[in-house]
């Protein structure tokens, strides 16, 4: 039998982390939460956040988009890359597109999205650079904690989603 409060219990922390920080736009959380139910790949997460944060436009979708599929490229390869400590010149390595040339509407929020994408992913060495350029778009060390607090607060969601399903449904 699923544990449906359980579920709530999750979507509630989302909930309750939105509406009690002051810290980042409603566009900025919204790329994060959208980001980190993409990258986990979960449908009805996905119709949460959709039903927590409302919908997004057809420019933030793009944007997001990109964040969470380069994401999925460049973490699993720079990852691969530092563990097996291969010497090959690994600016750009993946020959992606420069970032001017996205037409990204909000770079902030891409970061934001970046991050979010980056630990869902474990993509620790990609986080970490882009936790620095949010410091240079002078994003405060408090800002980018919640948005890791969102990040794992969505992933908590994916995982009793998962279980529900394929573990307590059973």
């Amino acid at each position: 039998m699923p544990i449906t409060g359980e579920a709530c219990e999750h979507s509630e922390l989302l909930n309750v982390l939105i509406s009690r920080q002051s810290l980042l736009s409603t566009n900025r959380m919204q790329y994060i939460v959208y980001a980190a139910a993409l990258a986990s790949k979960n449908n009805h997460v996905l119709q949460m956040i959709q039903h927590l944060v409302g919908d997004v436009t057809i420019n933030q979708r793009q944007d997001i988009h990109h964040a969470v599929v380069r994401m999925a490229a460049t973490n699993a390869y720079y990852m691969a890359m530092h563990s097996v400590e291969l010497r090959c010149n690994l600016t750009n390595a993946m020959q992606l597109a420069p970032l001017k040339e996205l037409d990204v509407e909000d770079q902030t929020s891409y970061y934001y999205a970046c991050i979010a994408a980056c630990l869902v992913n474990n993509g620790y060495s990609c986080l970490k650079s882009h936790i620095t350029l949010l410091r240079s778009c002078d994003e405060s060390d408090d800002s980018i904690n919640m948005a890791l607090k969102l990040t794992a607060s969505v992933l908590a969601m994916c995982q009793s989603n998962f279980n529900n399903n394929c573990f307590l449904d059973k």
